[in-house]
């Protein structure tokens, strides 16, 4: 087991609870990782649109798809997600956090029609508002 300055980590994870470090804020951090995460999404997806169909997969292929800057963009705003969600995790538990992942559909839905264009079917709007209802329901009665 990890010690963390000290103290046994079962009993600190037991001791979190929303009050403890601000509900509000924690939800403001995974919102941001959400953000990052999209924008990642759709940055790559520009890159791919550039860059075209992979077919092959030699090592020259991929190493010239890591090096589009779209690709390196969204790898960063990856990386930078995943800052926002450990500090998310350190804050709150899973099954609380979790969840709100599938915002990350919701936005890369939103960012997929005014970015790139793409079409928006009543069946995806209408699973977006299920999304976002499950949300409502977790975050309000956990």
């Amino acid at each position: 087991m990890i010690k963390i300055a000290g103290k046994n980590p079962v009993k600190r994870i037991e001791s979190i609870r929303p009050e403890a470090r601000g509900n509000m804020n924690t939800i403001l951090i995974i919102l941001l990782g959400v953000v990052f995460a999209a924008v990642g999404q759709v940055s790559w997806k520009l890159g791919m649109n550039l860059i075209g169909p992979v077919t092959d997969f030699r090592p020259s292929d991929l190493i010239s798809v890591f090096l589009d800057p779209h690709i390196l963009f969204g790898l960063i705003m990856y990386a930078l997600s995943t800052v926002f969600w450990l500090i998310a995790l350190s804050r709150m538990e899973l099954s609380f956090v979790y969840p709100f992942i599938s915002l990350t559909y919701v936005l890369v839905l939103a960012l997929s029609y005014l970015v790139l264009k793409e079409s928006i079917g009543l069946n995806k709007i209408a699973g977006t508002v299920l999304i976002i209802l499950g949300l409502i329901i977790i975050s309000r009665f956990n």
